[in-house]
């Protein structure tokens, strides 16, 4: 069996009786990302990665593409047509994959550029030397803030693009470029880590989608490192910023459910009202000493991504040694490379056609179970000596199903039914006076021709 290598600041979590192999038999139901992986001594070949509705990733080589499912394909070809196809090449031997489910920042570390652990799924290497690649390992990943905010910053350009259901805008899948290993490593092209900050499968069903956690995970981090800069009384404009919060109807509400009256951007602490609140709140407003607060204005991913670049521009010492290497194994794709993954695509074989079911394909008796993150607390234990404060941990699931209500930036216009008739067709619908009806023959002509063209509603 090939030796399977892994990225030297991961750790992975420990076999036991209790979790099942991270590996899945479903279809991709949505790509979540693509570029290219190769180097000035390496074939640049076109990668795609999937996500299935258990929350599986999947990294998929370009020339491949045609057995990848219609929705798969559909999203790539929507991502490519707005101008944000696969435009950069990895200069690298691998790279990993890694489903980022929790983002944990230590107690009293000290320092401003604190190492923090991500726990999650990895997958990889790929170009995979074995079949064992695509079977995913949970652990930690253990990098420092600037990775993160910078990882998020660079990357931000190559998020994913879905369209919307209401078609008035797009959604989007951010990434981040992490680095596995030490800088010696990265600069010969490995340990290359891209995390997928992602909407727990159980809470989405495989939306690929994750502006929402992307602003909460974000929030937290600065919201982190805002209250070191103040203790150890860093000169930062950070210190001076108000931060915005990822759901601003989501605090007030939970204002409200404290005791707390709430009248425009201002809440009142009523008599016998919690003091105490829970830590989400107590992140967005502070310690809540006062009997009045004002409350933040609700950010955007756009402002988000502003505020951890002006953040991270102006922390001393950036940017790190490793951090530059890292950026410099990012370039654009060669057009050489370009013009042949457009010629790698191939039909695939087509299955037997089955009546459609659910959206996302059900849980079967050989479906892998659902994931489980308690074992992330073996790793958080040992991370808390005695008597330490508790650590900040930030779940995927709770910015999810905290901030899922009303999304950043959540004002759409109403959507319109589908099939609805424009008002111009109704012109049509009454027959004027003396028109003939149509004949036998041309009705059977108008079905043989609705019939031809039935496959168009797959795509609809």
């Amino acid at each position: 069996m090939t030796q399977r290598s892994l990225p030297r600041y991961f750790v992975s979590r420990q076999n036991d009786d209790s979790f099942a192999d991270c590996v899945s038999t479903l279809d991709p139901c949505h790509a979540i990302d693509s570029f290219f992986i190769g180097g000035r001594h390496l074939v640049e070949r076109e990668w795609v990665v999937t996500i299935d509705s258990s929350g599986y990733l999947k990294a998929t080589d370009g020339e491949k593409l045609g057995s990848l499912p219609a929705e798969v394909q559909q999203d790539l070809a929507f991502n490519e047509v707005i101008g944000s196809a696969a435009s950069r090449t990895l200069d690298s031997s691998h790279v990993y994959l890694f489903y980022l489910e929790a983002l944990e920042q230590p107690p009293e570390t000290p320092g401003i550029n604190d190492p923090v652990y991500l726990y999650g799924t990895l997958y990889g290497p790929f170009p995979a030397p074995s079949g064992e690649s695509a079977r995913g390992i949970p652990g930690q990943l253990t990098i420092n803030r600037m990775d993160l905010l910078a990882g998020l910053v660079d990357s931000a350009k190559f998020a994913f693009n879905y369209q919307a259901a209401s078609g008035s805008q797009t959604q989007r899948c951010f990434n981040l470029l992490l680095p596995g290993d030490r800088e010696e490593e990265i600069a010969q092209g490995k340990g290359l880590v891209m995390a997928y900050p992602l909407m727990p499968a159980e809470v989405v069903m495989g939306e690929p989608w994750n502006e929402i956690v992307v602003c909460g995970l974000v929030f937290d981090i600065l919201s982190a490192l805002k209250e070191d800069l103040e203790k150890e009384k860093v000169s930062h404009p950070l210190r001076t910023t108000t931060l915005p919060v990822p759901n601003r109807t989501w605090v007030v509400q939970q204002l409200e459910t404290n005791g707390w009256a709430v009248k425009g951007n201002v809440a009142t602490r009523l008599p016998g009202a919690n003091i105490g609140m829970n830590k989400m709140l107590s992140m967005a407003l502070g310690t809540l000493i006062k009997d009045k607060t004002t409350i933040p204005p609700q950010g955007s991913i756009n402002d988000y991504i502003e505020l951890a670049e002006m953040t991270i521009r102006n922390l001393p010492g950036f940017p790190p040694s490793r951090l530059k290497t890292l950026r410099s194994r990012v370039r654009p794709v060669s057009p050489e490379a370009r013009a042949q993954g457009s010629r790698a695509k191939t039909a695939a074989m087509q299955p037997a056609r089955t009546p459609k079911g659910q959206t996302f394909p059900a849980q079967t008796a050989n479906s892998p179970p659902a994931k489980k993150s308690d074992w992330m607390q073996d790793f958080i234990a040992g991370h808390r000596p005695a008597g330490a404060a508790e650590t900040r941990l930030t779940t995927m699931s709770a910015l999810a199903s905290n901030r899922a209500s009303t999304p950043p930036n959540s004002s759409k216009k109403p959507e319109k039914k589908l099939n609805a008739k424009p008002d111009w067709m109704s012109d049509f619908d009454s027959s004027p006076a003396g028109k003939e009806k149509i004949n036998s023959q041309e009705k059977e002509e108008i079905k043989e021709k609705k019939n031809q063209n039935s496959w168009m509603k797959d795509f609809e």
